[in-house]
Parts: structure tokens; C-alpha cells; sequence
């Protein structure tokens, strides 16, 4: 019996941030998509996903399948790998179910992903394996690029290589760096909200990518990765008002993930750290960090709900260091910051008719 999983994700810092190739920081978290496999001596796979009620078999012939529905993604993980010259032989009954929130904003469709493509990778007749970058990236190309997704490889990257990622998204050779950091105290809160349609994700895509365009008409000089919000103000008012936002969003939330890149690259692995006064001032520089951040999705990005709101505001009132909206925003899930406290969250968000859950960092993809 194989046994694989693969975790999801909350992202502390980066939303509506990687399709513009600015820089994310995320955690693994201790939720899973869960893959247990059984050799048969039959040529196909045999796959149950037991969550949503679903069955197919895939036929060994080596011969690139079909897509049944617009995010076919089993299949196109499958397909990946023949492109590359993968070959597959044995066969599996595979049962594949989760804990993971889904269509919530954790990263639930890209654990999936991760899992099978580990899966696969593990099963190939092939004897050179594929590597974590190449499968963070194969990931990418499965959900997004074979479907034309709004979606950037933040999540593939995360469920592949664990604990905390600082990726700088670039297409052509995306920066990971990763780090074996385990921070305390989350709680992902699910508002139980149907999450952004695909075509939200485009809107605020669309609106951030023409206002960076529209910015660069009027000044020339503009750089979006090295550019001040004081060197832009002066031409925001030759923009229109859902431009100004964007340009005024994003860059905050730019300076704001560097900051925070610095805080937790930096001071986590200082021996300082151990002490448990510059452990709590470290907590409450990040809290104070991922409050900003959400400040600017919520009002120039646009993107949370009045449920998230309240779920926010019922954290942060019994003395959460921290919270923000998780994900591409329009519902789906939150998280709050509270070392030792994390009860409370649980309470607070449960008052609303949130569903909680207390989360660990986690590894990446693995055999357990």
C-alpha cells in the first residue's frame, strides 16, 4: 500500500500578487488531500474520490486522454507526464479523499494536484525522477496553464516544498526560497461562503494588470517592482478611481510582503528568537504586518465579504495579533494569529457560523 499527502495552504502574504510577479510568502498547513494506492494486476488506474462522490478509470496505453470537464485535472497530470516521455505500466486502485476546505481559498485543487503528480511520479517506469521544482512547476502547468486558470504557482510550490515559501513567481525561472520554520498559533476560520467565480478572479486580475499599464502611459520611468507609492502619487489622479486603487493596493501589499520577508527570514534564526520576550515581539511585528496586508485587500484590492469582515473583527476584538482573508478572496476562508490562545479563535469564529480549525506548519508532499 502507498500512502501520500499533500498539504494545503494559507497565504500570509501575497494575494492578487503573483500574476503581477510580485514576491508571496506562504505556509503549509497541517490539512491534506490524502492518496492511498493498491497495486492490481490490471493495466489502469482505478480512482475514487470518495469527497465528491466520483469515479473513473484511466487505461495504461500511454496514449494522451481526453478532458471531460474544463478542470479535468487528474487527466492532466496524466497528460503532463506523457509529454515529458513517462511511461506507465502497473496498475492501482487508488482512493483519494481530503480535509482540506474545499473551493475555500486553502489550496484544496493544487494538493490534489501535488498528490497525484507525486503519485505518478512514484509509479513510472522511468528511473530518472522528477525533482521538487520541476513538480512544483509541473503542478502549475496541470491546473493553470493546460486550463487557461487565472491562478498563479504559489499553492504548487507550497504543497510541494512545505513549511514557509518566499517565491518570486517569475514564468520563466521562478525564486523559491525555503525555510524549516514553524510558526504557532493559527486558526483557519472557513466563512462557509461559495468562493470567487472564475470570472472574479479575471475582473480583479484584468483591472490590477491595465492599471499598472495606464500608470506606465503617464510615466515612463514607472517600475513595478522598484517604483515608490510617493513617486506615483502625483500621477494617480490622471487615472481612473478603480485604477488608482489597484496601483495603490498592490504596491502597499508589495513593500509589505518584503517587510515581512525580512521579519521571518531574518529573525527566526536569530538566537535572540529563543527568548521567549523576542519571540512575542517577533508575533506582534507579524500580526501587525498581516493586518496592513489585509487593509488593502479589503479596501483598494477589494476582494473580502462581510462574513470575512465579521470573522476578523470577532478575532481581533478577544486579542488576535493578527488576521487577514486567505486566498483569492470573494468568501472561502480567513486565519487569525494568537500563540496559546488559539481557543478563542475557534469560539470567535464558531459565533458567526464560521467553521474553525487550529492549524500546524506542515512538511510538504510526502509517504507517511
Amino acid at each position: 500500500m502507498i500512502r501520500i499527502r499533500a498539504p494545503g495552504r494559507i497565504n500570509l502574504f501575497g494575494e492578487h500578487q503573483d500574476y503581477l510577479n510580485y514576491p508571496v510568502i506562504a505556509m503549509a498547513i497541517s490539512k491534506y488531500v490524502y492518496l492511498e494506492a493498491k497495486k492490481i494486476s490490471y493495466p489502469y488506474l482505478s480512482i475514487e474520490l470518495s469527497d465528491l462522490n466520483e469515479r473513473f478509470e484511466i487505461k495504461l496505453n500511454n496514449k494522451e486522454l481526453e478532458y471531460l470537464s474544463k478542470r479535468d485535472y487528474l487527466r492532466s497530470a496524466y497528460n503532463q507526464y506523457l509529454r515529458k516521455g513517462f511511461k506507465f505500466q502497473s496498475g492501482y486502485n487508488i482512493k483519494i479523499t481530503g480535509d482540506i476546505p474545499i473551493n475555500a481559498g486553502a489550496a484544496s485543487s493544487s494538493a490534489l494536484v501535488i498528490a497525484w503528480l507525486f503519485f505518478l511520479n512514484l509509479i513510472s517506469r522511468n528511473r530518472k525522477r522528477i525533482n521538487k521544482f520541476q513538480l512544483s512547476l509541473m503542478g502549475y502547468d496541470t491546473e493553470v496553464k493546460e486550463f487557461n486558470e487565472a491562478g498563479g504557482m504559489m499553492d504548487h510550490f507550497t504543497s510541494v516544498y512545505g513549511n514557509l515559501i518566499y517565491l518570486e513567481p517569475k514564468q520563466n525561472r521562478p525564486k523559491v526560497i525555503n525555510k524549516n520554520i514553524k510558526l504557532d498559533g493559527f486558526v483557519l476560520g472557513n466563512s462557509l461562503e461559495k468562493k470567487e467565480t472564475v470570472e472574479d478572479l479575471f475582473r480583479v486580475k484584468d483591472t490590477a494588470k491595465k492599471a499598472f499599464m495606464e500608470i506606465k502611459k503617464i510615466m515612463p520611468k514607472f517600475n513595478q517592482n522598484f517604483t515608490t507609492l510617493e513617486e506615483v502619487k502625483k500621477f494617480l489622479p490622471n487615472l481612473k478611481k478603480e485604477y488608482q486603487k489597484k496601483i495603490i493596493g498592490n504596491i502597499k501589499n508589495r513593500d509589505i510582503t518584503i517587510k515581512a520577508k525580512n521579519l521571518i527570514f531574518n529573525s527566526f534564526f536569530d538566537e535572540k528568537y529563543k527568548n521567549n520576550k523576542s519571540k512575542n515581539d517577533f508575533y506582534i511585528k507579524l500580526g501587525n504586518l498581516l493586518n496592513k496586508h489585509h487593509y488593502q485587500l479589503k479596501k483598494n484590492i477589494e476582494v473580502s465579504t462581510n462574513k470575512i469582515e465579521k470573522m476578523i473583527s470577532n478575532c481581533l476584538e478577544i486579542g488576535a495579533i493578527g488576521a487577514k482573508i486567505n486566498g483569492s478572496g470573494f468568501g472561502g476562508t480567513m486565519f487569525a494569529l494568537f500563540p496559546n490562545n488559539e481557543d478563542l479563535l475557534v469560539e470567535s469564529i464558531e459565533k458567526v457560523e464560521g467553521e474553525a480549525f487550529k492549524i500546524k506548519t506542515s512538511n510538504g508532499v510526502e509517504i507517511y
